[in-house]
């Protein structure tokens, strides 16, 4: 989303004032792609690398080959029986008529959406990643 730096060059940036080996990183996105790019990339240099900004938890987590934790969107907390947290009449009534519609707050069926890592503290490598989704 133009104008941002380069990811792969601030990521790259950021590791070398980083002094400790447990290092979870978040890559607010809006393509998997780019997101699956990232983990790829920092693989092995970071503890973890998982995506934000589309509100759907996603089922890929896993450990990557050189050892970090990885999934594509932790997904989001808030309601679940909504458009992206937002009430779904008001989201609807501007697709159907292209017309700017305030966006009300949803109120039902709210969850938390995450997940859990277990690392070595000494190496900052992940041996699991496990998705959570918590229901009110």
């Amino acid at each position: 989303m133009p104008p941002a730096d380069c990811p792969f060059r601030a990521a790259d940036a950021a590791l070398q004032q980083i002094r400790s080996p447990l290092v979870f990183t978040e890559i607010h996105a809006e393509a998997t792609s780019e997101k699956i790019a990232i983990g790829r990339y920092l693989d092995g240099r970071v503890t973890s690398v998982v995506g934000t900004h589309t509100h759907v938890q996603t089922s890929d987590d896993g450990i990557l080959p050189k050892g970090t934790a990885y999934l594509t969107d932790l997904g989001m907390t808030g309601p679940k029986d909504s458009v992206i947290g937002r009430d779904l009449d008001s989201v609807l009534k501007k697709f159907i008529t292209g017309l700017p519609s305030r966006f009300e707050v949803a109120e039902n069926d709210v969850a938390m959406e995450g997940a859990l890592f277990t690392v070595d503290p000494a190496t900052g490598r992940a041996s699991a990643i496990r998705r959570i989704r918590e229901r009110e």
